[in-house]
Parts: C-alpha cells; sequence; structure tokens
C-alpha cells in the first residue's frame, strides 16, 4: 500500500490496453490510461478526459490522426500527431504526416514526412514591440502624477 502512496504523483495508468500484432482495429479510438499498438489501428486516436499515453510498438501502423499528450512511437503513423506534453520518435519511428509538438525527443534512425510545429508561444519570449515613442529615444516619458 505504501508503493500507491509514493507513486501518486507520477503517471502510472491503471488501464492499460494492448492492440496485438494480429489485431487490426477499423474505427477511431478515445481511451483512458495506457493504450500500446503493436497491431494496426485505420481510424483516430484520441484520449478521454482522464488523460493517458499512447506508445505505438515497432510492429505497429497507425492510419490517422493521433492527439494524445504523451506518445512513443517506434513503428509507422499515416497521419498528423498532435502530442500536447511529450513526443518520443524511436529509431524505427516512421511518420508520414504533420508533427505538433510542445517537447520532442528523436532518436537518429527516426523519420518524418511532413512538418514539425511546435505548439509553444514563441513569442512569449520575445520582447514587447518598441513603442513609438520609444523608438524617438524620448528622455522622460511621460507620467500620471495624479
Amino acid at each position: 500500500m505504501r508503493r500507491d502512496k509514493k507513486n501518486s504523483g507520477q503517471r502510472n495508468f491503471r488501464d492499460h490496453t494492448l492492440i496485438a500484432p494480429s489485431a487490426r482495429v477499423m474505427g477511431d479510438i478515445e481511451f483512458n490510461g495506457g493504450l500500446h499498438i503493436q497491431g494496426e489501428v485505420e481510424g483516430n486516436i484520441t484520449v478521454g478526459s482522464e488523460g493517458g499515453q499512447l506508445v505505438i510498438g515497432e510492429t505497429g501502423v497507425v492510419r490517422g490522426e493521433i492527439r494524445v499528450p504523451r506518445i512513443t512511437i517506434n513503428g509507422r503513423v499515416e497521419g498528423d500527431v498532435n502530442a500536447t506534453e511529450h513526443l518520443e520518435l524511436a529509431s524505427k519511428a516512421q511518420v508520414e504526416g504533420n508533427v505538433f509538438y510542445v517537447t520532442i525527443e528523436m532518436l537518429i534512425g527516426a523519420r518524418v514526412n511532413g512538418k514539425l510545429v511546435r505548439l509553444d508561444e514563441e513569442r512569449r519570449n520575445l520582447p514587447a514591440p518598441e513603442k513609438p515613442g520609444d523608438a524617438r529615444g524620448d528622455a522622460s516619458p511621460a507620467t500620471d502624477n495624479s
């Protein structure tokens, strides 16, 4: 019982689903917890309100769009990939589509035939644009002393 309390802050999902190498699923999948794909899926994959993690194994193939916070790919994906937290592209990953990510790990051998698009707002770390009065070099900005 103590182990549960220690691991309560970690993302250990209770529900795990395995799609075996010999299985072929036709249709969209929405899941909570963990989903491990070793077979084929023809349809979109999304995560439910409780969150989850997707792993596409070496023999796994997905033909459709993926929208899951945490994704590990070591198989083939034909469609866009949307990872709102973390994406790992392992050495045998093949993605035919655009990849949208917040953080990404890409190992040698992984292939992406599409765009890599970071989901973070890049502009939040950029300096604010200069105001028209700042560009002229005004020494004393207007102040309100009321």
